[in-house]
C-alpha cells in the first residue's frame, strides 16, 4: 500500500512537473491525500533499490510542495542514504538530492544547512566533471 501511494505521488509529480499550468489543481489534489504528520521515517538501507530512492525523492518533492517540510526532509535523507549506499558518496544522484535538500533547508530558514548541502553537491558535480573531461 505504501509503495502504491508513493508510486501515485511520483507519477503525479512528474505530470505536474511537465505542465506548470496545472500546478494549483494538482496541489489541491495532493492536499486531499492523507499525509502522516509523523516525522519518523525509518528505512533499512541494506535491502533497498534505486527505485525506492527515486520514489522517496519524488515523495519528498511532493511533500515540500504541500507544506510538509519536516516530513519532506526525512524522505530526502532516506533517499540520500540509499543513493550513497548504491552509487557511492560521489555519484551525481547524491548531488541531485543534496541540491533538493539545500533548497528545502534554505526555504525553511536553515541557511547553514542549505549551504552545506550546496557545497557538497557542487564538489560532487565538479569532481565528476573533471574526471569525465580529464581536466584536474
Amino acid at each position: 500500500e505504501a509503495y502504491e501511494k508513493a508510486l501515485h505521488l511520483h507519477v503525479g509529480f512528474r505530470r505536474w512537473n511537465r505542465s506548470r499550468e496545472s500546478t494549483k489543481k494538482y496541489l489541491n489534489q495532493l492536499s486531499g491525500l492523507p499525509v502522516s504528520t509523523s516525522t519518523n521515517v525509518e528505512v533499512d538501507i541494506s535491502n533497498t533499490t534505486s527505485l525506492e530512492a527515486a520514489l522517496r525523492n519524488s515523495l519528498a518533492d511532493c511533500l515540500a510542495h504541500i507544506g510538509q517540510p519536516e516530513l519532506s526532509l526525512k524522505h530526502y535523507e532516506a533517499s540520500l542514504a540509499i543513493k550513497r549506499r548504491i552509487g557511492g558518496d560521489h555519484h551525481n544522484e547524491v548531488a541531485h538530492t543534496l541540491m533538493s535538500m539545500g533548497a528545502l533547508l534554505g526555504s525553511s530558514g536553515d541557511t547553514s544547512g542549505a549551504l552545506n548541502c550546496f557545497k557538497e553537491a557542487l564538489y560532487i558535480y565538479r569532481t565528476n566533471l573533471e574526471q569525465e573531461s580529464g581536466v584536474h
